[in-house]
């Protein structure tokens, strides 16, 4: 790679050695007063205890924070091109290695992949600002996006990430004696390319979906593409999230989905020895929300994760039930072998992580199976059944608990039996079958949530 490119230009020498003096000072001193140290690779790969953490650190742990040696997930902050070039690789993906350009944090572009606040994690610094965050100067974009007590944008007090470990870039770093086997030097394809159409696997990521999108939800949509039999006319169904947010949810399932779709054909390939074609995916999804920027936060993440031909962003207000009906029995899709738009109309999946609107509720519970059914002169929803109905929302423990917690505020949260009695056997015209309906807590505050799932079956 040219010197010009990496910004980095004749201090190339000295910056090696400013690094390596600041790496030999931080193995005999304590953590910076964020909380972090300046490693090498290998300290890296050595792993991460929290009681090297000063007591008396404001940045200080939690003791419900990693007390063992284990190696911290690590984003690499260098360009896509950098990183393809030359990067630190594990063939069973441990440690967790991500490519998040520091371009694309700044921007907001790829900001909702960075993990939750209270997980700790490591960073590999570009050469290029090395000595800005060396000086630890009030202008290096890296300490205020990570260690910022403030938000620069609304001057609003804000936890800072719990960056543990710091790996600065330089020519000497990808030399260091006994990481041979962890690199990998510009054979790595392009992180946007697409690649072969059987061959398409879910990139490493740092955050987690809800628990009942990962053990409840996708559990079930994989059981109905092991079950299904479709073929090149056949129109994929549709998975909807209500409040789809950041789409990170979305995202997850999409991927995970698509994986195992891609799997099970190559698999197949593999047991009849002959070339299967990939038909059409057969799920989309669908993220509504009704804040403007949701599109501008989930475009780009599923871009970035390879599953923006099997996702759209939809802008809506779900408390307008005739819109919502629109969308439920209107939504188009892209054919991924024609490249043309056609009319979606079977819906598979409803789900709501952490959003609540009774009223909405209320009206897929009562919605009928049959077109012959739908009230025209209202707006009566149609949806087929097996329709899944998944929500993750907060409630009380119990029907006679008391909510006791700031936020969110009672009345927006779920009551002990709500969703069971709204989707429930109501009389002997039963329409849902409850297959979840367990309460939880939620890994910040102990505050409880529902996780519930129901299934049309009239």
């Amino acid at each position: 790679m040219e010197v010009a490119e990496r910004g980095v230009s004749c201090k190339r020498k000295r910056d090696d050695s400013a690094i390596s003096t600041a790496m030999a000072a931080s193995s005999h001193s304590s953590p910076s007063s964020n909380g972090y140290e300046i490693v090498t690779i290998t300290r890296w790969l050595d792993g991460w205890s929290s009681s090297v953490i000063d007591s008396n650190n404001n940045n200080s742990i939690s003791s419900s924070t990693n007390e063992t040696n284990d190696i911290l997930p690590l984003v690499d902050l260098r360009t896509y091109e950098e990183f393809d070039e030359t990067h630190l690789h594990t063939d069973d993906a441990t440690p967790l290695i991500v490519n998040l350009p520091l371009e694309t944090l700044l921007s907001g572009e790829r900001s909702c992949e960075l993990p939750p606040r209270h997980v700790e994690f490591a960073i590999l610094v570009p050469s290029a600002y090395t000595d800005l965050f060396l000086s630890c100067n009030s202008q290096c974009s890296i300490h205020n996006l990570f260690f910022a007590s403030k938000s620069s944008a609304t001057q609003q007090s804000r936890k800072p990430w719990l960056v543990r470990q710091v790996i600065l870039e330089s020519e000497d770093l990808w030399n260091e004696e006994g990481i041979l086997n962890y690199i990998k030097r510009n054979t790595y394809a392009s992180y946007e390319s697409k690649g072969d159409a059987l061959s398409f696997r879910a990139l490493p990521r740092l955050w987690k979906p809800d628990p009942l999108v990962s053990s409840g939800i996708l559990p079930l949509l994989k059981d109905w593409i092991s079950k299904t039999e479709y073929n090149h006319q056949r129109i994929p169904c549709t998975v909807f999230d209500l409040g789809s947010g950041a789409g990170r949810d979305v995202c997850y399932l999409a991927e995970e989905t698509k994986a195992f779709y891609h799997n099970s054909i190559q698999q197949q390939q593999t047991k009849e020895q002959n070339k299967l074609h990939c038909n059409q995916f057969p799920l989309h999804f669908v993220g509504i929300d009704n804040h403007k920027g949701s599109a501008r936060r989930c475009e780009p993440l599923w871009r970035n994760r390879r599953i923006d031909d099997i996702t759209t962003s939809h802008l809506l207000n779900l408390n307008k039930l005739d819109l919502v009906n629109d969308c439920f029995t209107n939504t188009t899709f892209v054919d991924q072998a024609t490249k043309s738009e056609k009319s979606q109309t079977a819906v598979l999946c409803i789900y709501a992580i952490r959003f609540l609107n009774r009223k909405l509720l209320s009206y897929i519970a009562s919605s009928a199976s049959s077109i012959k059914n739908v009230d025209h002169k209202s707006p009566s929803l149609y949806l087929p059944i097996g329709t899944i109905m998944a929500m993750s929302h907060f409630c009380k423990p119990t029907q006679t608990a008391e909510w006791n917690f700031d936020h969110p505020k009672v009345s927006n949260v779920l009551d002990r039996d709500e969703l069971s009695t709204l989707f429930g056997n109501k009389s002997d015209d039963e329409n849902w079958s409850i297959l979840k309906d367990d309460i939880c807590q939620d890994g910040d505050h102990g505050r409880t949530l529902i996780q519930f799932i129901a299934r049309k079956i009239a």
